[in-house]
């Protein structure tokens, strides 16, 4: 079961990363950050695309110093149960802002940052009004 207090601290921890990684303020050997996807990983962008653990980590590492970004985390919640939790995700590039709601599978790893692994990810955009 996943404790609500690790998984928005994973949450928050892992788009903090994100951060700084795209705006090239980490050393590159810090892509190792990915490794809390699972090997089955997949991820349902905005976009309704299905992307693969190996697809995100190319992604994220082809994008390393491009573009300086703020991320604010809003309104985490854990299911009941335990199992997945959902977060909104706010991305704030130059003056331009836009949201997604996104659902978060994870699983207990003591190995990993936070205790949890990332199973699986579904993001849904957020109209602009809700900002």
């Amino acid at each position: 079961m996943i404790e609500a207090a690790a998984f928005e601290r994973e949450v928050r921890q892992l788009h903090e990363f994100f951060e700084r990684w795209y705006a090239g303020d980490c050393d590159r050997s810090d892509i190792g950050r990915l490794e809390v996807l699972d090997e089955s990983f997949i991820m349902i962008g905005p976009d309704g695309r299905s992307l693969s653990v190996d697809d995100v980590k190319a992604m994220v590492e082809s994008a390393y110093g491009r573009n300086r970004m703020r991320i604010e985390i809003r309104n985490v919640t854990v299911a009941s149960g335990g199992t997945y939790g959902t977060y909104e995700e706010w991305q704030t590039v130059g003056g331009s802002t836009s949201g997604r709601i996104s659902t978060a599978m994870m699983a207990d790893d003591p190995d990993a940052p936070n205790g949890l692994r990332w199973m699986h990810l579904h993001e849904t955009r957020l109209p602009a009004a809700l900002r």
